[in-house]
């Protein structure tokens, strides 16, 4: 026993101790400080990212990529379009360029116009302010110029529509009533009047090409039923006999001078 402690460092021992204490609470530090960040980058970077994920795969699939392709590409310089309509510098530009025109479906007329009619139709535009009142108006006057055509098709025409009375030498032919064609209104026939503001209203007033487009369209009626109130269609077919028989009396001279052509409608 006194052998053993004399052979036992006590200094030793301890400083053994020590060590090895100091050890294990280094490694259950690491251990410790480890397990939270681990729990750390789990639960604020892993699971989101794997949510993140699981819908990615349900919603890629349903999306294609093609839209994002060229996402940074330029567009080439106003001036290289056909026509600018509006130009705001570095904040962009409304352009347009014109296709290459196509032919298709060629017909050959055989329509004979017999009436024509110039036809406007006046509208006032107004945009009403706030509340309705009118300091807060602002109102237009849009004049629209257009062209009334009524025409008669002599494609319909066939041997049935001739008709010869020798007994009194005369030569029938059946003519369609005269067609309105779709009266044509050019936008640089257009006319626009001073904008009038109220006392309180600013700005212009702007519309959209569709909304030009829509107005035009309703003006277009309005023209439609101006001409039918006022009963051009009888006028229409008045000229439509005359202008036929102008066109085919020659003819029938040449054939049979003694008869004379009397021009009929149809039905």
């Amino acid at each position: 026993m006194s052998e053993f402690k004399d052979d036992f460092n006590e200094q030793e021992f301890l400083e053994k101790v020590k060590k090895a204490a100091e050890e294990g609470a280094r490694r259950g530090y690491r251990t410790g400080f480890g397990t939270e960040i681990l729990k750390t980058i789990f639960t604020k970077l892993i699971i989101p990212a794997l949510a993140i994920m699981a819908v990615m795969m349900l919603i890629l699939p349903k999306v294609s990529f093609t839209g994002f392709s060229g996402l940074f590409n330029v567009n080439k310089p106003v001036e290289g379009y056909d026509t600018t309509i509006e130009n705001h510098g570095i904040f962009g530009y409304t352009a347009a360029d014109f296709r290459e025109p196509v032919l298709s479906d060629k017909t050959k007329l055989k329509k004979l116009e017999v009436l024509s009619y110039k036809i406007s139709d006046v509208t006032k535009i107004t945009n009403a302010g706030l509340f309705n009142l009118e300091m807060f108006n602002k109102t237009k006057l849009v004049t629209y110029n257009g062209t009334a055509v009524y025409t008669v098709d002599l494609s319909e025409l066939v041997m049935d529509n001739i008709t010869v009375d020798n007994a009194n030498q005369k030569v029938y032919l059946l003519i369609p009533h005269a067609v309105l064609e779709p009266i044509n209104i050019q936008s640089q026939d257009m006319e626009f009047g001073d904008l009038e503001k109220g006392f309180l209203a600013f700005g212009d007033l702007k519309l959209t090409v569709e909304q030009v487009a829509e107005l035009q369209n309703q003006a277009r009626e309005k023209m439609k039923l101006k001409l039918l109130e006022d009963n051009i269609q009888l006028e229409a077919d008045k000229f439509a006999k005359q202008v036929v028989w102008e066109v085919f009396q020659p003819v029938f001279s040449q054939v049979a001078p003694n008869y004379t052509l009397e021009v009929m409608f149809m039905y």
